[in-house]
């Protein structure tokens, strides 16, 4: 999926689950996304209710590539915000602006979706994975080869 000054969308279904998440839930979102100047992007997690928490808000600086296989975990010691990035350095794993137990207490089923916004046209990107955890199901996107889909639970 290529991102040039737009929005793109990644949908996640998830179902079987049929309980509110717990407050003990793990979540954590796996992305692989080349892009030039990552300042440019707004990156967010929506759950299937529509709430949603952001991942990155412009962060990244002037640098390319550093959100290419970057895991977004509450339990890092990394924030996105604070993070010193570098040039083509995958920056891993990285605590979300908005921590990901937002969605604990809600029901899982339905829709997720990466959101990701890209606000300069100078710039363009690819969105190449996705990987979304919670409470240990396992739910894997690749979107290189348009006909790879696996899913695991």
């Amino acid at each position: 999926m290529t991102i040039t000054n737009g929005t793109i969308e990644s949908l996640i279904d998830v179902t079987g689950l049929n309980a509110p998440l717990s407050p003990r839930t793990i979540i954590t979102i796996q992305i692989w996304l080349t892009h030039t100047w990552n300042a440019d992007l707004i990156i967010r997690l929506y759950g299937p209710d529509g709430s949603y928490i952001t991942l990155s808000n412009r962060r990244g600086g002037s640098f390319d590539n550093v959100f290419d296989g970057t895991l977004f975990t509450d339990s890092a010691s990394n924030s996105v915000v604070t993070y010193l990035y570098s040039n083509n350095n995958v920056a891993s794993p990285l605590r979300p602006e908005d921590p990901l137990s937002n969605f604990r207490g809600k029901y899982p089923n339905g829709k997720w979706k990466l959101w990701i916004q890209d606000t300069i046209s100078a710039s363009d990107g690819k969105l190449y994975g996705v990987i979304l955890n919670i409470q240990g199901i396992f739910f894997l996107f690749f979107f290189e080869n348009p006909y790879l889909f696996q899913f695991q639970y």
